[in-house]
């Protein structure tokens, strides 16, 4: 048998693939998915940035009651207080009303019960016997009622 050339077919070049596709650019799935996880990373950093500023006063009257007497630890728990509250609510409170401000904002009120110690305390020079204690509870105080919890009505 003789070989047969076909003169019908032309010479062709070998088939060229195209290289494998880049990673960049991002198709917009991802671009989306970038933003969204940027946008929880910044929403987070200013959620803990809040959350630290509104503790501060808090942070700062507990470090320093302890090292007061009672009544400069009350004056802290005042200062403190406005912090948190509005100043219309707290500013013109005096003697009875304060402390029972203060013992409507704890589960085991201990301000009014010690009145008296406090006035003592307050208007007088002569020491207490149980000024730690009372140092005490405006630590508990600062500690259980700030910042204040939403109240549902």
């Amino acid at each position: 048998m003789t070989s047969v050339k076909n003169e019908a077919l032309l010479p062709l070049e070998d088939m060229t693939l195209p290289g494998a596709p880049d990673w960049f650019p991002l198709a917009w799935g991802w671009w989306a998915s970038l933003a969204i996880a940027l946008l929880v990373i910044v929403l987070v950093v200013l959620s803990i940035r809040r959350h630290k500023k509104r503790l501060a006063p808090k942070k700062t009257a507990l470090n320093l009651i302890k090292k007061e007497k009672p009544a400069a630890a009350l004056e802290l728990v005042r200062q403190v207080s406005l912090c948190y509250y509005p100043r219309e609510q707290i500013a013109h409170l005096t003697g009875k009303d304060w402390y029972a401000f203060l013992d409507s904002q704890i589960t085991e009120p201990v301000f009014a019960a010690n009145y008296e110690q406090w006035q003592s305390v307050l208007y007088s020079k002569q020491h207490i016997e149980n000024s730690e204690e009372l140092v005490n509870h405006c630590y508990q105080w600062v500690d259980q009622a700030l910042p204040p919890k939403k109240r549902s009505r």
